[in-house]
């Protein structure tokens, strides 16, 4: 085969996943092989649609009950913080999601560079809102392309002109978009660190 493999890595919610598989099949009909690493979570979603995959820990590794728990119990109880604003839910919800997001980048490191320099894949396509450093050290030191697809929200991609992600601001109030980003960047910007 002439074609190009092609590794998926979505975020393990069936949003991205199914997004994902829809490219995956695209690309396949241009003649490229397509793989996806997936969370253990999602495991078996991919091979229903024909895919090999590889499995790579996001989390310390638990029993399913144990995982959708944590997840509950997360969910759980950040629910009175739901009728805060937006703003207000910055020092709370939207921090503590984005620990638990680059947590699952630093458990990665564990397996994820070993799986891609066992693959070698031509690319790689992340459907996540964090890099893992294994994918960005993978494409520097081979020389390969990653793409970042966004499927869950395109105002994830900054634009001066539309109200940041998450901020609840209207589509013309500057001021807004400015204290959020500022608060934003001041409460999440260190967790990256």
């Amino acid at each position: 085969m002439n074609g190009k493999l092609i590794a998926f890595f979505p975020e393990a919610a069936f949003g991205p996943a199914l997004n994902s598989v829809g490219i995956a099949q695209a690309c396949e009909k241009l003649g490229h092989k397509a793989v996806f690493l997936t969370d253990p979570g999602m495991g078996g979603v991919y091979q229903g649609y024909g895919y090999d995959e590889h499995l790579v820990n996001m989390s310390e590794p638990m029993p399913p009950e144990e995982m959708a728990k944590y997840w509950s119990d997360f969910i759980n109880g950040h629910i009175p913080n739901f009728d805060l604003s937006p703003y207000e839910q910055i020092d709370n919800y939207v921090k503590e999601c984005w620990e638990a997001i680059v947590d699952t980048s630093i458990w990665a490191e564990k397996e994820l560079p070993d799986i891609l320099e066992t693959l070698k894949p031509d690319m790689v396509c992340v459907d996540n809102v964090v890099l893992f450093p294994a994918i960005k050290r993978y494409a520097q030191t081979d020389n390969k392309p990653w793409v970042r697809i966004i499927s869950c929200s395109e105002n994830e991609i900054p634009d001066r002109d539309i109200p940041p992600h998450l901020s609840g601001c209207g589509a013309d109030d500057h001021d807004c978009h400015a204290r959020y980003l500022s608060r934003f960047n001041e409460i999440v910007g260190p967790i990256h660190e």
